[in-house]
């Protein structure tokens, strides 16, 4: 497995089968809080934290921790927010260099020197943490999302690290399918509403499936052709799940849905091509 040569098979096959099963929620939010009550059983750690940065690293968002530590940081995001910059791996100019590997902070700093550090005195030392590794699973269109592992006593190994990229890799691919899906759910419902005012005060029911995805090709302007050999399915397949699209849209043919989608792309404020 290269990178994950450390990794028995039936672990990694039991990592796709936790995180792979989540690509079925619905939103990130639900993500979050699933992915956070099982991974501690992936990667044993005592602080489990789900961080989103903005994507260009210039100020935390949002953070989530297991429940066991959520009391400890009650009020403490404004002073981890003060003093993250002196996490070492941030102050190194590491932060970046996450999305590519995982970044063991007693690489950059010792634990006595890291209780020296007003980020401990402040925020990790309520936790009780001195080893903690990180690893950047994906940088979405509003966030980056960056995992925390932290550790009381004993530093995390090479195998440890191999474990949690490979399922830092997984739980990205995990979330930019949720991102994607609620972004072609978004275009599904302002095309709806484009073509039929009535339709955007209403209730619009969700494209199925293999439609949501022949019509996320459509949009990013893929030919019926094309879209057929990206899906793996015959033209008139596509052709059949088009005419579905366009009988629920009341239009009459394929120009009149490529006409439309046109008109819906020029207002780039409003409309999001899935997946770009």
């Amino acid at each position: 497995m290269g990178l994950f040569k450390d990794i028995t098979s039936s672990k990694a096959r039991g990592i796709d089968r936790t995180l792979m099963a989540m690509a079925r929620l619905e939103s990130l939010d639900e993500l979050e809080d699933h992915f956070i009550a099982v991974a501690g059983g992936i990667l044993p750690a005592d602080c489990l934290c789900w961080n989103n940065w903005a994507p260009d690293m210039s100020h935390l968002i949002t953070f989530r921790i297991n429940e066991s530590y959520t009391e400890c940081f009650n009020g403490l995001l404004d002073v981890f927010a003060e003093t993250v910059g002196g996490h070492p791996v941030l102050a190194a100019n590491q932060l970046g260099e996450t999305a590519k590997q995982v970044m063991r902070m007693s690489d950059f700093q010792t634990v006595s020197r890291f209780r020296e550090n007003a980020l401990f005195r402040e925020v990790y030392r309520h936790l009780d943490s001195h080893y903690q590794i990180c690893y950047t699973a994906s940088i979405l269109r509003d966030r980056r999302l960056i995992l925390t592992w932290n550790r009381r006593a004993m530093d995390f190994t090479d195998v440890d690290s191999q474990v949690f990229h490979y399922m830092g890799l997984r739980l990205g691919e995990v979330s930019r399918r949720i991102e994607e899906r609620q972004q072609l759910d978004a275009a599904w419902k302002g095309l709806c509403g484009f073509i039929n005012p009535r339709l955007a005060a209403g209730t619009v029911d969700s494209l199925g499936e293999r439609d949501a995805q022949v019509l996320a090709e459509l949009l990013k302007s893929r030919s019926r052709r094309g879209i057929a050999a990206d899906l793996g399915i015959r033209q008139d397949s596509v052709d059949k799940r088009l005419g579905a699209i366009r009988e629920r849209l009341g239009l009459e043919n394929h120009h009149q849905l490529l006409s439309a989608l046109a008109a819906l792309k020029q207002d780039a404020s409003t409309f999001t091509v899935p997946g770009e």
